[in-house]
């Protein structure tokens, strides 16, 4: 479960960041350092995000890809920390 935990923080530590810098590139469109930031952010959060899915199932329900089964109950839920 600490690998599953550390992963997800990590995850969403890139995605705030990516999205931080989305909202800083609305009002500066033409900073290229921050373009860079916003795609090495994005990327990274994008390669954390398929590690987790792939290890521990969807993040999100459509997400699922199981055709015979709804499995995206089956993970823990956020607020189950066993």
């Amino acid at each position: 479960m600490a690998d599953r935990m550390n992963l997800l923080r990590q995850l969403s530590a890139y995605a705030f960041a990516a999205y931080d810098w989305n909202l800083y590139l609305d009002t500066h469109p033409d900073d290229k350092d921050g373009i860079a930031m916003f795609h090495k952010m994005s990327t990274r959060a994008r390669e954390l995000k398929d590690e987790f899915e792939s290890n521990f199932g969807p993040l999100t329900a459509e997400n699922s890809q199981n055709m015979e089964v709804w499995d995206w109950i089956d993970n823990p839920w956020p607020w189950d920390n066993h």
